[in-house]
């Protein structure tokens, strides 16, 4: 017979065994185990990411279309003097607000900025047009860590007698500063300053990619005023071929050199960085002199990759764009064409923007014509005071009354040309209007200072500068109803179009 002792003991084991199948019970397998019953399913949905390095402190890898994205968490590693490291730790995690975005594991992004403005403007890129990019590094003139995101500084490797240059007082400034750049920059010229130090980044930045991602197809470059539509960049690249060399962009000219603009973005193939870079050392280090006595970045990195390459930059206008949504025109041959990029973005409206292709579901590619519909649309108005819509077609205004510039006179349409309606469009700003309504084509005007301006094409422009007096006051119109006339018969747009490469490349 138990003693009471032992009576004690089996009861307490009892309960023990009772409590633990409970809890196996509501845990759906034997002792807290899962049950892994479908363990071959899961195992077929388990995401395809890309395994390329990474060297910044938390980014996101997708998948290929309709899988969950995951995150990859790239930390720098100590020793490397706050270079790229190719080490990562890889978790899986799903990304809020990234389940539709499209399949970017061949692409690896790279976004400039200086240390004067990187404050103002990164923190908004992470939380919005970045959050959801897979691989990416920011550069900018100065190593930081913003909201646990590294910055990289592009200037470490530049050549000592290089740095002693009065192009680098910022760089020496901003160094010496023990609080934030904010309070240090106070009163001293960070814009012209910074526009200086810029030019001697961008070789540094490529020769640094490709010697730590070499894998990815595509490389391309923006600023951190750039918003990007990634939907529709993904799906031009898919129609181009990444072994083939190419550099595209939005072409501008220094002495008739064409060179990609780097606020509009400019893209480099993995055939064209390899080109450029690989098998070679120290590339960049061979253009740091004559960075000294020319203005630009992105001019110099284009006369790079002619030597070290043979490439040309590629004309991609209008798909990568130089404007933006308030600043950019909409007429019948700025309508049906992809856009992928905006520059001069400010970081409201990169947020407005990031919000348009949300609502979108990330729905790609973006048309010109969607951002005009979505953003400018609901805006327009029949008169806007103190406003520019950069009406700048024709002018309209009587030349004895004042002097006028070069520029004004030269937009003068000739008397002999007008009708009633434009020979007193000087007069007011409802006389304006009147002139605008008698001209088929006309969709938006502006009055002010005694001219009267029409366009053909709608902008939605930006504040003028208030003024004290009436004739200094700038106003602008539209004509709505005739501007949703237009757009509304314009809307098919049948196939769409990317730009083309002179390559075999495009599908």
């Amino acid at each position: 017979m138990l003693s009471r002792r032992n009576l004690i003991v089996v009861a307490a084991f009892t309960i023990f065994a009772c409590t633990l199948l409970l809890t196996s019970q509501r845990l759906n397998g034997p002792f807290g185990f899962s049950d892994h019953s479908d363990l071959g399913n899961k195992q077929q949905q388990k995401p395809q990411t890309h395994t390329s390095s990474q060297s910044h402190d938390a980014v996101v890898t997708h998948t290929s279309a309709g899988a969950a994205a995951t995150m990859t968490v790239a930390i720098p590693q100590g020793g490397n003097n706050g270079k790229p490291s190719k080490e990562t730790l890889q978790t899986a995690a799903v990304k809020p607000g990234c389940e539709n975005f499209p399949d970017m594991s061949n692409i690896f992004v790279v976004l400039k900025t200086g240390a004067s403005e990187s404050y103002n403007r990164i923190p908004t890129q992470l939380m919005t047009n970045m959050k959801c990019v897979p691989h990416y590094e920011i550069w900018s003139d100065m190593e930081q860590t913003i909201a646990g995101q590294h910055i990289f500084d592009a200037l470490t490797d530049v050549l000592p007698d290089v740095k002693a240059h009065g192009d680098f007082d910022i760089y020496h400034h901003q160094a010496k500063c023990p609080i934030d750049q904010e309070h240090c920059n106070k009163n001293y010229p960070t814009a012209d300053k910074g526009w200086a130090l810029d030019k001697y980044k961008n070789i540094h930045i490529a020769e640094s990619n490709w010697a730590n991602h070499s894998n990815f197809d595509w490389y391309f470059y923006i600023d951190a005023d750039t918003y990007v539509s990634w939907p529709t960049l993904v799906e031009w690249y898919k129609r181009l071929d990444p072994s083939k060399p190419v550099y595209f962009g939005s072409i501008a000219y220094l002495a008739n050199f064409p060179f990609g603009h780097g606020g509009s973005g400019y893209t480099v193939s993995n055939a064209g960085m390899k080109k450029m870079f690989d098998g070679k050392s120290k590339v960049a280090n061979k253009y740091d002199e004559k960075a000294t006595t020319t203005c630009c970045g992105d001019y110099l990195f284009a006369y790079a990759i002619k030597e070290e390459a043979s490439l040309d930059v590629q004309q991609t206008f209008p798909t990568i764009n130089g404007e933006k949504p308030y600043t950019m025109p909409f007429y019948d041959g700025h309508w049906c064409q992809p856009i992928a990029t905006m520059h001069h973005a400010a970081s409201e409206e990169i947020d407005e923007l990031d919000k348009f292709e949300r609502n979108r579901n990330f729905k790609g590619p973006v048309l010109i014509k969607d951002v005009f519909h979505d953003v400018i649309q609901p805006k327009l108005r029949n008169d806007h005071e103190d406003w520019d819509n950069m009406s700048d077609d024709v002018y309209y205004f009587d030349q004895t009354s004042r002097q006028f510039d070069e520029g004004e006179t030269k937009l003068r349409k000739e008397d002999s040309k007008y009708n009633e309606a434009e020979k007193q469009a000087h007069l007011s700003f409802d006389h304006c209007r009147a002139a605008c309504e008698s001209l088929k084509e006309c969709i938006q005007f502006r009055f002010g200072k005694g001219i009267c301006s029409t366009s053909t094409a709608v902008r939605f422009g930006k504040p003028a500068e208030e003024a004290k007096e009436a004739y200094f006051q700038q106003k602008s119109g539209w004509m709505v109803q005739r501007i949703n006339e237009w757009a509304k018969k314009h809307d098919n747009c049948g196939k769409i179009k990317f730009p083309k490469l002179q390559v075999d490349g495009e599908i």
